[in-house]
C-alpha cells in the first residue's frame, strides 16, 4: 500500500476572523509551482457563505509565508452571484488551475442563488500578471457547461492530446471527458462522455470527481480523485493512472483510498478530505486538500512509489 502522509503542521490554513472574506473557511486549493515556490489559489468563504478565491505562497511547499489581504478573484457575473438575497452558498467554488502557453486557466464551480443548479466557469490570467499580483488582469469569466445541468469538478489537462484540449468534469455521479478544438467555447458547452465511474459497494460508491488536473509522467497521467461513499458519507482520496495519448483509457485504479478523514481537522462536523490541486517537489507528490470543508491541509507521498503501486496493483484491469 502507498498512502499519503500528513504534514505535521496541518492545517496549513484556517479561517481568519481578521479577514471577513475568509472568516468562515479557507480550503479547497488549486496548486501551481511557478519558479521556486508553490502558489495556492484557495477557496475562501465568508460568514454569508460567499466563496471567493485568495492566494497563498509556500516557498517549500509546506509553510505558508504569504496570504493575500483580499480575494484575488471575486464573483462578477450573474451566474455566480447572490442575486435574490437568499442565504446559502454562492460565488466561485473549488478552483483548479492549469498553465498553458503562458496563461493560467482557472476552472471553478459557479454558484448563484438565481438558479437551482451549478455550472463550470472558466477564466484566465497571464502568468506574469499573477506573479506581479495584478488581479484586474483576469479575463471575463464564461460558463462552459450547459445550463440546467449540475456540473462541477472541472480542469484542463496541461497539454493537448491528439491536437485537442482535454476537459475533465463531473456530471453526477461519474467523471466525464471532452475534447475541444479551442478554449473560446463560443456556442459550445462541454459534454463528452463518462469514462471513470463509481464502484458500487466500495469506498467510491456514491460519486467521484477529479482532484487537481492529472499530471503527466512516462507511465501515464496520474489522476488523484475524490470520492464519497454511499455507506458512511465520508469523502476520501484515491489514485488512478490514465493512458498518455488516450486519457479515456484507465490503465490502473487502486482499490483502496490513499487518504481518508481521521484527524480532528478532517472530522469536525463532517468527514471530508477533498483536493483541488497538487504539485511535485523533490520527488514528492504534495496533495493539498480541504478538510471538513473548513481548513486546508497537505499530505505527501513518493511519486515513484505511487506510480509503481499503480502499475503493480492494476485493479481496474486485473480485478
Amino acid at each position: 500500500m502507498v498512502l499519503l502522509s500528513r504534514f505535521r503542521g496541518n492545517p496549513i490554513l484556517r479561517p481568519d476572523p481578521s479577514k471577513p472574506f475568509m472568516e468562515f473557511a479557507a480550503f479547497n486549493a488549486a496548486a501551481v509551482k511557478l519558479g521556486d515556490r508553490v502558489y495556492l489559489l484557495f477557496r475562501a468563504q465568508s460568514y454569508d457563505l460567499t466563496s471567493t478565491v485568495a492566494l497563498a505562497e509556500l516557498p517549500d511547499g509546506f509553510t505558508v509565508t504569504y496570504v493575500s489581504e483580499e480575494p484575488i478573484y471575486r464573483p462578477r457575473e450573474l451566474f455566480e452571484s447572490r442575486v435574490l438575497g437568499v442565504f446559502g452558498p454562492t460565488g466561485c467554488e473549488d478552483p483548479r488551475v492549469t498553465v498553458l502557453d503562458g496563461r493560467l486557466y482557472m476552472l471553478y464551480t459557479a454558484v448563484s442563488d438565481a438558479y437551482d443548479y451549478v455550472r463550470v466557469a472558466m477564466t484566465s490570467i497571464d502568468v506574469n500578471s499573477l506573479l506581479e499580483k495584478r488581479w484586474d488582469s483576469w479575463s471575463r469569466p464564461k460558463p462552459i457547461s450547459p445550463p440546467g445541468v449540475w456540473d462541477k469538478n472541472a480542469a484542463l489537462l496541461p497539454r493537448r492530446v491528439q491536437g485537442r484540449y482535454v476537459v475533465l468534469h463531473r456530471f453526477f455521479p461519474n467523471i466525464w471527458v471532452d475534447f475541444v478544438e479551442d478554449l473560446e467555447f463560443e456556442g459550445y458547452w462541454i459534454r463528452g462522455y463518462e469514462f471513470f465511474r463509481i464502484r458500487p459497494g466500495m469506498w467510491d460508491s456514491e460519486k467521484v470527481g477529479i482532484a487537481g488536473p492529472p499530471m503527466e509522467f512516462n507511465e501515464g497521467w496520474l489522476m488523484i480523485y475524490h470520492a464519497k461513499s454511499s455507506q458512511d458519507g465520508a469523502y476520501r482520496l484515491g489514485a488512478a493512472l490514465l493512458d498518455r495519448e488516450d486519457p479515456t483509457t484507465v490503465i490502473s485504479r487502486l482499490d483502496y483510498p490513499i487518504l481518508e478523514p481521521r484527524e480532528w481537522y478532517e472530522t469536525e462536523g463532517i468527514r471530508v478530505v477533498f483536493s483541488c490541486g497538487h504539485v511535485v517537489l523533490d520527488g514528492k507528490l504534495l496533495v493539498y486538500y480541504g478538510a471538513s470543508d473548513k481548513y486546508l491541509a497537505v499530505a505527501y507521498a513518493d511519486v515513484d512509489e505511487l506510480l509503481g503501486e499503480l502499475l503493480k496493483r492494476r485493479y481496474w484491469l486485473d480485478g
